[in-house]
């Protein structure tokens, strides 16, 4: 059953267990709404809200549903979303974690990848590995018929001979298999 509280700090809104966030003086006319807000560059909904100072915020739903239902006694800094839509402000997908645990939680959702060129380290693309591969693909034999050494590779695509040898021998980049 959908409960709504007070926000804190905004004392003109509450926030509800559904994920959503009601104002009671819609437009200055006195009018009860309850807020539309939009979706940002990282697929979560953000609003504008006035604080009990005054001031204009733009606040993340997420982070006020979790800030007005859930005790936060480690203070631990993020809102993490158990099904891992960022867009899904339902209490009962909120929780308070560390930035460890959301970072192990999106990678273990598969929400982020440190494979291949999205790997912080990686000095190659996907494209140049496949054609690394293309161009090694038959060993000593293709180097006769217009293929490259491994030498030659690290040389063309500026890394060292280990890497080429990884990439050929598939102990690294596997997910290009």
């Amino acid at each position: 059953m959908k409960q709504w509280k007070a926000i804190p700090n905004y004392s003109k809104y509450h926030a509800s267990t559904d994920g959503e966030i009601k104002t009671f003086n819609w437009k200055n006319k006195g009018a009860e709404k309850i807020m539309k807000p939009d979706l940002d560059n990282s697929g979560y909904l953000r609003t504008m809200l006035i604080n009990d100072k005054g001031e204009w915020c733009t606040v993340k739903v997420h982070r006020i549903i979790a800030q007005t239902f859930i005790s936060n006694p480690l203070e631990k800094k993020e809102v993490n979303h158990k099904n891992s839509i960022r867009s899904d402000n339902r209490l009962i997908n909120l929780e308070w974690v560390t930035h460890s645990e959301n970072v192990l939680h999106s990678f273990a959702n598969k929400m982020q990848s440190n494979k291949g060129e999205q790997n912080p380290c990686a000095t190659l693309t996907d494209k140049q590995v496949l054609e690394i591969r293309a161009n090694y693909k038959y060993g000593r034999k293709s180097r006769f018929e217009g293929g490259k050494s491994k030498i030659e590779l690290a040389k063309e695509y500026n890394t060292s001979f280990s890497v080429i040898k990884k990439i050929i021998s598939n102990k690294t980049w596997k997910h290009l298999l």
